[in-house]
C-alpha cells in the first residue's frame, strides 16, 4: 500500500484498507487530472490483484461553484453521494455536522441508559468515573474535526452533561452551573476549546503532520503583548469556513500565556492553560 500513491497528482489519505483522493475542481483541466489518477489507482489494483469494490466508492463534491464533474473506475461509473460516515464521523458535502452532534448524544445517552439500569450507587465518585470512563468519551471522539457552532447543537451536546450530573446523589436540586462549580467539571463547550488547543499545540510541534502554512500565518515574530507564536488566519467568505478549525481557534490561542505555546511537553502545556481565561478553576482540566 505504500507505492499506492506514487505518480498521484492528487492529494491521497489512506487509513487501513480505506483510501480517499482529494482535488481542488475548477474546470476540465482539473477533472481529467482527477480522473487520471483514478486509472492510476485501477492500473495499481491489477498490478497487484488488490481490486478496489468499485459499488461501494463514491464521490462527494464540495463548494456551491462545484461543477459536479462524472468519475470512473474502470468502465463504471462512480456514484455521488451527500453523506459518508468516516472514520467514526458523519461527514456531508455542505460540511454541516448536526447529524454527527445527534449521533454522539444518541451514543452518550445510550450509555447513560444502560449505567441507570445497571447501578444503584449513585455517589459522586462512582458516577463521575462510568461518566468520565463510558459517557464522555462520545462527545469527544475526534470534535477538533466536527466541533458544533451553532447553539442548538452546543446546547444538544450539553443535556448529556447536564442529565448525567443531576443523577448524582445530592445534585438534582441543584443548578447546572452548581453542580459543575462542586464536581470540578468544565461545560462541554469549554472541554472542547481545550481539545483545539491541545491539537494545535500538537501540530506547531509536529506531532500531527499537517501544513499549516496553508491554513495560518504563525507570527513568530510579533511586537503586541502575548506570546511569540501568534496565528493569523487567512481570510474567508462563506459562513461555514468562518467556523472552520483554523478560523475559530486563533483568538483563543493568541491568548495563552509564553509559558503554555513554548512548553516542551504536553503535561506541562496542559498545566499552563490550567489557569488562563475561560479553563481557570476547572479541575477536571487535566482530567482524561
Amino acid at each position: 500500500m505504500n507505492d499506492l500513491d506514487i505518480g498521484m497528482q492528487s492529494e491521497i489519505s489512506k487509513f487501513a484498507d480505506d483510501t480517499k483522493v482529494m482535488c481542488p475542481i475548477r474546470n476540465t483541466r482539473d477533472q481529467q487530472k482527477l480522473q487520471q489518477d483514478l486509472n492510476e489507482l485501477m492500473t495499481w489494483t491489477e498490478k497487484w490483484q488488490m481490486k478496489f469494490n468499485v459499488n461501494k466508492c463514491s464521490v462527494m463534491h464540495f463548494g456551491y461553484a462545484n461543477p459536479k464533474f462524472k468519475y470512473k473506475m474502470g468502465d463504471q461509473e462512480l456514484q455521488e453521494t451527500e453523506e459518508e460516515k468516516d472514520l467514526g464521523v458523519y461527514v456531508n458535502s455542505s460540511m454541516k455536522f448536526g447529524r454527527q452532534c445527534a449521533e454522539s448524544v444518541k451514543k452518550a445517552n445510550r450509555m447513560i441508559g444502560i449505567i441507570k439500569r445497571n447501578f444503584t450507587n449513585f455517589d459522586r465518585k462512582v458516577v463521575l468515573n462510568l461518566y468520565k470512563a463510558l459517557v464522555r468519551p462520545h462527545l469527544d471522539y475526534c470534535v477538533p474535526v466536527w466541533k458544533p457552532y451553532l447553539r442548538k447543537d452546543i446546547q444538544l451536546l450539553e443535556g448529556v452533561q447536564r442529565r448525567m450530573t443531576k443523577i448524582i446523589h445530592g445534585m438534582r436540586n441543584k443548578t447546572y452551573e452548581e453542580r459543575l462549580k462542586e464536581l470540578r467539571l468544565m461545560t462541554i463547550e469549554q472541554r472542547h476549546l481545550r481539545q483545539d488547543m491541545i491539537t494545535f499545540y500538537n501540530i506547531t510541534q509536529g506531532r500531527i503532520n499537517m501544513q499549516v502554512d496553508n491554513y495560518v500565518d504563525i507570527l513568530r515574530e510579533s511586537n503586541t503583548r502575548g506570546h511569540n507564536m501568534k496565528i493569523r488566519p487567512s481570510r474567508v467568505r462563506l459562513e461555514v469556513r468562518k467556523n472552520s478549525y483554523f478560523k475559530r481557534i486563533w483568538k483563543a490561542w493568541n491568548e495563552l500565556p509564553q509559558e503554555a505555546v513554548t512548553a516542551q511537553t504536553l503535561n506541562k502545556f496542559k498545566n499552563s492553560i490550567a489557569e488562563c481565561g475561560i479553563f481557570k478553576g476547572r479541575g477536571d482540566l487535566l482530567s482524561r
